[in-house]
């Protein structure tokens, strides 16, 4: 028995060495949340859009997949807390159209969101790796004729909010993921006749950190 009790001893104070130490590396080597970050992200984004003319015709609604590709650029201005510019680039490729109780693929089309926001993230506990915050700017959408050759752009807000995990691969870079839901508003009258478009993009993305 007094063996066995030496054993579970020894037993316990690795395991508190162990994580005490683990813990210190995270706080003082592994985790240094300080200076200039920069994440680059990339993933799958779903797209669903509805479309409201000011004439009588009907509404649409357009819905779709594509990749996306997220830059954010900043600095930890507390130890919990960031402040950055954010581009997010999204490419819809494959869309279906919805009107009047008919659906139409849009095999001919490609559809660009892109915004540029600025944006605060917040770490709860930086040593779990969890972090959210949100981001205000502006959406740049085209769409683009791969047919005719032609394009279109128009802007407006954009307001999107995130959650994401991230663990230390190193002593400075970190790998995670990202969930990510954007709101935007915009208005268009080429071709007639005018209309409001409401969007929303849901973006899963893989990230890298670097801080």
């Amino acid at each position: 028995m007094r063996d066995r009790s030496r054993r579970t001893l020894a037993l316990a104070v690795f395991a508190y060495g162990a994580v005490t130490s683990g813990a210190a590396w995270g706080e003082e080597g592994g985790r240094v949340h300080q200076g200039r970050i920069v994440r680059i992200a990339a993933g799958p984004t779903y797209l669903h859009e509805s479309w409201h003319p000011s004439a009588g015709t009907g509404d649409a609604v357009h819905t779709g997949w594509g990749p996306a590709l997220d830059v954010t650029v900043g600095k930890f201005v507390r130890p919990r807390l960031v402040l950055a510019g954010s581009v997010q680039a999204a490419a819809i490729i494959d869309r279906d159209e919805t009107t009047l109780g008919m659906t139409y693929a849009l095999d001919d089309t490609i559809h660009f969101v892109d915004t540029l926001a600025a944006l605060v993230d917040f770490y709860p506990d930086p040593a779990r790796g969890l972090h959210a915050g949100g981001a205000l700017g502006l959406a740049f959408v085209t769409e683009v004729d791969t047919h005719m050759g032609g394009s279109q752009t128009s802007w407006g807000p954009v307001a999107a909010l995130h959650v994401g995990w991230e663990r230390f691969i190193s002593r400075r870079w970190s790998a995670g993921g990202m969930f990510r839901l954007s709101l935007y508003h915009y208005g268009t009258d080429t071709p007639p006749p005018e209309a409001a478009s409401n969007g929303l993009l849901v973006t899963v993305l893989f990230a890298f950190t670097y801080d």
